[in-house]
């Protein structure tokens, strides 16, 4: 059976994904719409083939899945919008993880995750809808990863640690076993974060 997956994003982020689905080698034909990007143009050797306003098209024309490559490093605000938008069309939200990444059979996953290269998740870990797992980032047992939520380049997380919904955890970063990080936090990049975090805060640096 033909699989036929539309990117829904065409900046930086979009490449970092198909990149991915490329060395995957798993879809038949890729797209990407982009409100920006004019009609026809190549990335990556895919084509853009129009605003967000095509999905109903695309799906009538059997693209069956779509993944959000909008990134968030600011705001998850229009991953949110995008997400609910390509969900109510009626594609299905497929998860994204290279080749290169770990991935144990006893984690679970929710529904359009991006795991990047050389990224590791433990067992019993839990990732949320739409989470960024991005580059050689790890993930250890048991830990708690909110929907929206960004793990940055290079950022490890030790056991059992929680992190909320829509929040970056910055590259480089270090967060030791056990820390609760909340809803819409923003952990600057090369932290190591040693006690709790609340919701709506941002802390750089070492977190104590």
């Amino acid at each position: 059976m033909s699989r036929k997956i539309v990117l829904i994003g065409g900046g930086g982020h979009c490449k970092s994904v198909l990149d991915t689905l490329l060395r995957n080698n798993e879809h038949d034909e890729i797209v990407i719409t982009d409100n920006d990007i004019p009609v026809g143009t190549e990335i990556m050797g895919c084509k853009v083939a129009g605003n967000d306003d095509v999905l109903p098209e695309l799906l009538k024309a059997g693209f069956s899945e779509a993944f959000i490559t909008v990134g968030s490093i600011k705001s998850t605000k229009l991953r949110h919008i995008l997400f609910d938008k390509a969900s109510a069309v009626g594609f299905d939200m497929v998860n994204i993880i290279d080749i290169s990444a770990v991935v144990s059979e006893y984690a679970s996953l929710g529904k359009g995750i991006f795991i990047g290269k050389n990224s590791v998740v433990n067992a019993d870990a839990v990732i949320g809808d739409a989470a960024i797992i991005n580059t050689a980032s790890v993930i250890e047992h048991e830990c708690r990863i909110g929907d929206f939520t960004h793990v940055s380049v290079g950022a490890k997380l030790c056991g059992n640690v929680r992190v909320g919904n829509d929040s970056l955890i910055g590259a480089g970063s270090v967060v030791i076993q056990g820390v609760e990080i909340g809803n819409s936090v923003i952990i600057g990049a090369g932290s190591t974060v040693i006690d709790n975090v609340a919701d709506m805060t941002t802390k750089v640096g070492l977190v104590k």
